[in-house]
């Protein structure tokens, strides 16, 4: 007897997730388009419910930076490389406006 299944098979298009970062004591969400980054916001401290609320808008530079340097980065996996580019991104962001400041 000849038993003939249907096997489907299903893509994600995009995702969006929230990551507790706890040795970096920070939210991340990180949203993916395939497996490309496409969006990240983050923030310092463990609020969930304050994350949810102020923090979801996509940081543009930061993807941008990111997605720049992310070759360049030598973090484990994927998660590694973003926290390793979030804290890039904020030093740099620091120092531009300690320049701006003189």
């Amino acid at each position: 007897m000849n038993i003939k299944t249907n096997i489907m098979s299903y893509t994600i298009v995009e995702s969006k997730k929230i990551v507790w970062c706890p040795e970096d004591d920070r939210y991340i969400q990180v949203t993916k388009r395939g497996s490309e980054v496409i969006g990240l916001a983050y923030m310092q401290g463990d609020d969930l419910e304050l994350f949810k609320e102020r923090f979801l808008d996509n940081d543009e530079d930061l993807v941008d930076f990111y997605n720049g340097v992310r070759y360049y980065l030598n973090g484990e996996n994927e998660l590694n490389r973003i926290n390793q580019a979030i804290w890039g991104y904020f030093d740099f962001k620091n120092r531009v406006d300690e320049r701006k400041a003189l």
